[in-house]
């Protein structure tokens, strides 16, 4: 949140979001509270985690490349949305991902362990992986040796919080913490038991390496953790595998499944799971946008009868629901584009399980993509990698570096604002910022986010020149997989929306965004778009607005409308602040975007 390498203005709003309650306080009416209630009850979130690891960003722990405030803001900041969460969802659970136990209780621990310089090195390599910092041995010494000095003191008990923030709801539910081998063996969860910290609520060690660590076995970490009597554990991390493999949670988890099921089985609930397997379509196939795409899946259970298969298109997308065998569905999709399908099996025990994920493409899309491997000049950090789930059958690997990925887009005869579509991949963790130059101009920092180790894709409306134009990632954070950036077709063919109408169906994203309360939508009908009849010299439009629960709120296009370019003003002077979404339906062509209200 403080990072040295952020730009001025940006640095300078997050220090005010901490330091100054003025804006803290619209931060908690215009987005925090419209979030919270939009979500409220929803089954996916166990607690709200105000903080991870603010500690890193005070003046008492902080790292040396970060900007630094008191500890005292930052109990004040978690009391008042602490306070903001609990009056929203009363049922709602908060806590804080605390950086150490140094900083969670008040039994006072002799000093840290010294370290030879081996261990100074591993140490060092897991916070550059972890933070992406680029720190020193000698840099972290100094850090070691600055917080083995302060003394043990929970910043977050309830009296703390309300004194610093003076809301009496301000407080955790439960308390949450992280711990790494450079706290030694004093401030370890594996050798020290729940009680010996003296707290009021439970203690959940939501970080920590799968490692042998001071003398106690990887494979025994999650069964100590819960002998030792702590409400929880959560290791790091199953994206980032620096340290950590996925295989040794498994095992971790499945070991503290097999001997202490009754205490973690939440579902109370026994028997295999059922399989499911996608076996039509193919992998990449690809269909005329005219064709039905016929699915089939395969799925059994081996104790139990299967009672749902469940289709879905683009992680979320529900198209079916299949009661009986032989579960098939053939789907016409409403627009052309690319598709990612996979399946969900639940048997009578209610156990479900996920299909894997199949790609196809449907009709021809109106992009063109520009691979990054074709472009990347292999160098520190950036690696050519092939992989037949990438677009071209090969990515760029970006590491932490100062390379840059460089496209030319070349021939551009109109200048304008275009849409940039991003393919990229989360191999480590999300999100991951990175910067984006157009023309050797830093434009802005782009954030990658999502579900991590499958591609996705982000857009990003640019301005381009005419003629020869560049476009570059630069790394920010770095730590991630570059897939292509796809261009529109105007490009290419230099049709200018506003003089000429394309052939292809288009809607803009609002501007500005996000906006309080007036912003234009700009979209344009075709001549000949996929979906309109030719026969008609119009076509039906509907622009109907919604909120991030799905309910229409605005109705603000229902008629016939002529081929054109079309720019609707959205006056939310009586809406309330948060995310809303605006979806455009012309005849069986539906697209949407999502916008910020911000008041």
């Amino acid at each position: 949140m403080l990072r040295s390498n952020l730009n001025t203005e940006m640095l300078n709003r997050n220090i005010l979001l901490l330091t100054d309650t003025v804006y803290t306080n619209k931060y908690i009416k215009n987005a925090l509270i419209p979030m919270v209630d939009s979500l409220k009850n929803h089954p996916a979130i166990i607690a709200w985690e105000i903080f991870n690891e603010p500690e890193g960003m005070s003046n008492e722990f902080g790292w040396s490349d970060i900007e630094h405030v008191p500890m005292a803001d930052i109990q004040r900041f978690i009391n008042l949305t602490s306070g903001a969460i609990h009056r929203t969802d009363s049922l709602a659970k908060v806590t804080n991902g605390c950086w150490s136990i140094q900083a969670m209780t008040d039994v006072p621990t002799i000093s840290l362990q010294k370290f030879s310089d081996s261990e100074l090195n591993e140490i060092r390599d897991e916070i550059n992986s972890k933070y992406n910092f680029n720190l020193s041995a000698e840099s972290v010494f100094e850090h070691l040796q600055k917080i083995s000095l302060k003394q043990n003191y929970n910043y977050y008990s309830d009296n703390r919080l309300i004194e610093s923030g003076g809301d009496e709801k301000g407080i955790l539910d439960f308390y949450s913490v992280h711990y790494y081998d450079w706290a030694g063996t004093t401030l370890s969860p594996f050798h020290n038991s729940n009680d010996f910290w003296q707290l009021d609520k439970p203690l959940v060690i939501a970080e920590f390496h799968m490692k042998n660590t001071l003398g106690k076995a990887k494979s025994d970490l999650y069964r100590i953790l819960i002998e030792n009597n702590y409400a929880g554990a959560l290791a790091w991390s199953w994206t980032d595998n620096a340290v950590t493999q996925v295989n040794d949670i498994l095992s971790g988890l499945l070991s503290i499944w097999d001997n202490y099921r009754s205490s973690v089985d939440i579902l109370g609930i026994g028997g295999d799971w059922p399989k499911v397997s996608l076996v039509s379509p193919l992998d990449n196939s690809k269909y005329e946008d005219t064709s039905s795409v016929l699915i089939k899946i395969d799925a059994s259970d081996a104790d139990g009868t299967i009672q749902l298969v469940e289709i879905f298109v683009n992680d979320t997308i529900k198209i079916a629901e299949l009661y009986e065998s032989p579960y098939e569905f053939n789907w016409i999709p409403s627009e052309f584009g690319n598709f990612n399908i996979h399946a969900v099996a639940t048997d009578n025990n209610e156990h479900k399980r996920k299909s894997n994920v199949v790609k196809i493409v449907y009709g021809e899309p109106p992009f063109t993509r520009l691979e990054a491997e074709v472009v990347t000049i292999p160098t520190s950090g950036l690696a050519i990698k092939s992989d037949i789930t990438a677009s071209g059958g090969a990515y760029t690997e970006m590491r932490q570096t100062t390379a840059k990925i460089t496209w030319k887009i070349n021939n551009v005869k109109t200048a304008g604002n275009y849409e940039i579509k991003f393919g990229y991949r989360l191999s480590f963790d999300t999100p991951k910022g990175q910067y984006v130059n157009v023309n050797g101009t830093r434009i802005t920092e782009i954030m990658f986010e999502g579900v991590v180790n499958k591609w996705l894709e982000v857009s990003l409306f640019v301005d381009l020149s005419e003629g020869n134009n560049t476009l570059e990632i630069e790394p920010s954070w770095g730590w991630m997989d570059i897939d292509y950036i796809a261009i529109p077709n105007d490009i290419i063919t230099n049709i200018k929306i506003d003089e000429k109408i394309n052939n292809e169906f288009y809607l803009a994203q609002n501007y500005p965004n996000p906006f309080n309360p007036v912003t234009t939508i700009k979209y344009f009908v075709p001549e000949n778009a996929v979906g309109v009849n030719s026969n008609k010299a119009f076509s039906h439009i509907k622009l109907n607005v919604y909120d991030i629960l799905g309910r229409e709120t605005a109705v603000l296009v229902n008629e016939n409308q002529k081929p054109g370019v079309y720019k609707i003003l959205f006056n939310a002077s009586n809406f309330s602040s948060g995310i809303y979404f605006y979806k455009l339906q012309i005849d069986k062509l539906i697209f949407s975007r999502k916008m910020i209200l911000l008041k």
